[in-house]
């Protein structure tokens, strides 16, 4: 009797959490046909916020062809209407600017700021910064047109305000902070010499400054799975190039500020000096020698309960393996196989995934390269996010997916996706899940 009481209460504590979460409904868009061309554009891991939402309106960023045809393309951006219902996208492009380089690097990635202003940056691939951004709070007071004019003048090679180095750049990244001041993160250097910068947008006075340096390669250079801001917390993960070559990735590293970057922090909560080094004490996590199959740039983010989460893979057990990573409010890290049914073993240099969090429930949008697909499925603290369950599968997949965490918020999943197939028919998509926790 008195173990069937203990199973009892076992039950009662475990049960309203496990596989709490599931799919109420499913919809999708096409957004345009995806450029033509001998690389992807759209739909990188390293883009971060290609769709992000403020308010009332979701807006998104895409490569289109330009009238000019194969290998010319214009950057576009879209809004539409999804509160109090959903309305019909509108969108244009930035004739402009050309973009003509095919190369999977130069993608577009987009920051909003919480005095409504839309920031672009695109086309880099150790180049000069791009960056534009639009005159007027177009996200917050809502203009009837739609059009290149909200943002004024030709592209900048620097942030207003601010000081470089602006070039050689690469994999721009932008966060909004929880006051409406906004990060920008970059690399300045090539792949396996590269250093990594933050600038600080104020909302206040739409002026940027510089944070500084806060990675620093010794003949190599980090690369992050990104940078979140949660709680007052900025986290950071990534792994180490020691040449252009990926094979050279290794070890898994991690850092925290408590002061959006100014100053960081190890795992444990000792203050390291910056700009931190692979080499600067506490800051590896797990060691992962060369030639383990990291792949670089996957995915993090952090949970309200005061979590950090990354998805990281490697064939340390023998066969590559997505791995989740999990960092507890007591600054526990674990390590962790995701084992699923019928997802694929991830081929090397494959389709990168991402992870989302809602309250106790993890959710990990992961490509199954072989099969042509992203599963999304969810896990949740109660079962020490290993009870992963199936939530939904998007077919003819042929990229990385990119996730709106601010549309999360409001119990939606909203993600930025490419089809595959051929040129003409393929769409950039955007697919969009309510959940019920």
């Amino acid at each position: 009797m008195v173990l069937l009481k203990r199973f009892a209460a076992l039950l009662a504590t475990t049960l309203p959490f496990a596989h709490s979460v599931s799919v109420k409904s499913t919809a999708n868009w096409n957004i345009t046909n995806d450029p033509e061309g001998s690389v992807h554009l759209n739909g990188l891991a390293f883009q971060q916020n290609p769709l992000s939402t403020l308010g009332d309106y979701q807006y998104v960023a895409f490569y289109s062809t330009s009238p000019k045809g194969y290998g010319h393309h214009y950057v576009n951006l879209g809004r539409r209407r999804v509160t109090p219902s959903i309305g019909d996208w509108q969108s244009f492009a930035f004739t402009d600017y050309e973009q003509t380089t095919l190369d999977e690097h130069n993608t577009i990635s987009m920051g909003i700021s919480g005095d409504g202003k839309i920031h672009l940056s695109f086309d880099h691939h150790d180049v000069p910064l791009n960056y534009r951004v639009s005159t007027t709070g177009v996200a917050k007071t809502i203009p009837a047109q739609w059009t290149q004019s909200a943002f004024g003048g030709s592209v900048q090679h620097s942030l207003p305000g601010s000081t470089g180095p602006w070039t050689p750049l690469t994999y721009p990244r932008f966060e909004r902070l929880a006051n409406g001041d906004m990060l920008m993160e970059f690399r300045i250097g090539q792949s396996g010499a590269g250093d990594s910068y933050i600038h600080r947008y104020s909302a206040a006075s739409g002026q940027w400054s510089a944070v500084g340096k806060y990675l620093q390669g010794q003949d190599n250079n980090a690369y992050i799975n990104g940078i979140t801001s949660q709680d007052g917390k900025l986290y950071a993960s990534w792994t180490v190039r020691e040449t252009p070559d990926a094979s050279t990735n290794h070890d898994f590293y991690f850092a925290f500020s408590e002061d959006d970057g100014k100053t960081w922090k190890a795992s444990s909560g000792a203050t390291v000096a910056k700009p931190i080094t692979p080499s600067t004490a506490g800051i590896k996590v797990y060691t992962l020698p060369q030639g383990s199959e990291i792949i670089n740039q996957e995915a993090q983010c952090a949970d309200s309960k005061g979590r950090f989460h990354a998805l990281m893979r490697d064939k340390s057990s023998g066969t590559a393996t997505f791995y989740h990573y999990m960092r507890t409010s007591a600054g526990v890290f674990s390590k962790t196989a995701i084992t699923v049914p019928d997802l694929s073993k991830p081929p090397y240099l494959s389709y990168r995934g991402k992870l989302a969090s809602s309250g106790d429930t993890l959710i990990a949008i992961l490509p199954d390269a072989p099969k042509s697909t992203v599963t999304i499925w969810g896990a949740t603290a109660g079962g020490n996010f290993q009870d992963w369950k199936n939530l939904a599968t998007i077919p003819n997949m042929a990229g990385e997916p990119l996730v709106d965490y601010e549309r999360l918020k409001n119990g939606v999943l909203s993600i930025f996706v490419r089809q595959g197939g051929p040129f003409g028919t393929r769409k950039v998509q955007v697919w969009e899940f309510t959940l019920q926790f």
